[in-house]
């Protein structure tokens, strides 16, 4: 369960519990960051901020035109409004914000300090199509082994491409220059008899599943972004 969620804001009854748990959370993603572990930490820290910030400036946009906001439905990720009193809820999201915001900064610091000192290359020849493949983060024990996927998608704003992955049980000699890797991939997926790979090198040592990991697929989705425009 994440240390942050919108479940700890779903406690009008006691304000001040409210917000030493949502302060132990902090303290806990924060201990996670100087432990250099990015994920699921980052990602849930935005996640939760994007939705509290919205629930805050809904709730100032119906007090403005409606009246208090008396309770948030969290399940449904709505205001309600039926009173005089504005909710503790609203209240702790204005209260949190602000702190939430500090951790992301410290997050995103790790994460840039980790991409600057990381590249992605490919492994071989990069086929013509690479909509599907392989990524690969390796340290001195083992290889992790992601088959993805690219998919078009709508969105309002327009299409995109999004990037699915699957986490393999192929096991690949780290010691091996990358390029003996290809003839056990196609072995894999017979389907892609030419695979598209590529591998992530890093100048640190880190841990590869909450840090290394989702760095690589950040720097996949800029190469997918590029083929998309290519």
């Amino acid at each position: 369960m994440p240390a942050l969620s919108f479940r700890l804001f779903d406690a009008a009854s006691d304000a001040e519990a409210a917000r030493y748990r949502i302060l132990a959370g902090l303290a806990e993603t924060r201990a996670a960051f100087r432990s250099n572990q990015i994920s699921p930490w980052l990602g849930d820290l935005v996640t939760l901020h994007r939705g509290l910030a919205a629930l805050v400036a809904g709730a100032a946009s119906v007090e403005t035109h409606a009246g208090p906001v008396v309770d948030v439905d969290w399940e449904a990720g709505r205001l309600v409004r039926s009173g005089p009193e504005a909710p503790v809820a609203v209240g702790l999201a204005r209260w949190a914000l602000p702190q939430i915001a500090g951790a992301i900064r410290e997050g995103r610091t790790l994460y840039e300090f980790v991409a600057e000192r990381a590249a992605l290359r490919a492994v071989g020849v990069v086929p013509s199509y690479r909509d599907e493949g392989f990524l690969l983060v390796r340290d001195v024990a083992s290889v992790c082994v992601l088959r993805y996927r690219v998919s078009p998608l709508a969105a309002p704003d327009g299409p995109y491409r999004a990037l699915r992955t699957e986490r393999l049980d192929t096991v690949l000699d780290p010691m091996a220059p990358p390029s003996d890797w290809k003839s056990t991939l196609a072995e894999v997926a017979p389907d892609l008899p030419a695979p598209a790979a590529f591998r992530l090198d890093a100048e640190v040592d880190l841990p590869v599943d909450a840090t290394l990991v989702p760095v690589a697929k950040r720097k996949l989705l800029g190469l997918i972004g590029a083929w998309g425009e290519a």
